[in-house]
């Protein structure tokens, strides 16, 4: 697929995941302003980073929960890091979901944590699945542009520096 095809279709898929309300345009738009020459990868690296950080926290809260006798102080790090990057990130639905989590955890109440779990990761996976689409287009647009351009020897490359006799 042509480059410019690419980037139409990954804002397409952006626009799509705001209309959806999956994401703070603003935010997502500030994440993606910090891409440069410098550093063409930064958004997809910032995404990858993003789904890991998310998918290690939701297993250890998951495992702390999932404890006899929770210690809910514990909890606490975990929620506060996922709220944050999902904000960091604009991910506006799983941020609701780690809101209603922290409450349920300051409650001290192990059922309503578990079931506010389930909605943060419900919602990560939600997200999970549409940040790879960016990530792979990011990817391909990136590998498009850092390939050198391409001189095939013909006239319409540009002129040549041997001298005709």
């Amino acid at each position: 697929m042509a480059l410019s095809g690419l980037k139409q279709q990954l804002k397409h898929h952006i626009q799509s995941m705001v209309n959806e309300g999956i994401l703070v345009e603003q935010q997502f738009a500030q994440v993606q302003e910090l891409k440069n020459s410098e550093n063409p990868k930064f958004l997809a690296q910032v995404l990858n980073d993003f789904c890991d950080g998310a998918e290690s926290s939701i297993a250890n809260l998951n495992k702390l929960l999932g404890e006899e006798h929770v210690e809910f102080e514990k909890l606490n790090a975990g929620i506060h890091q996922l709220k944050g990057s999902s904000s960091t990130i604009g991910a506006y639905h799983m941020r609701l979901a780690t809101v209603d989590l922290i409450k349920a955890v300051d409650e001290q109440n192990k059922e309503r944590s578990l079931e506010a779990l389930k909605k943060v990761t419900a919602e990560y996976l939600r997200i999970q699945y549409k940040m790879q689409t960016i990530i792979q287009l990011e990817n391909k647009i990136y590998d498009i542009e850092s390939k050198p351009a391409m001189n095939d020897g013909n006239c319409a490359a540009g002129p040549s520096n041997s001298k005709h006799i």
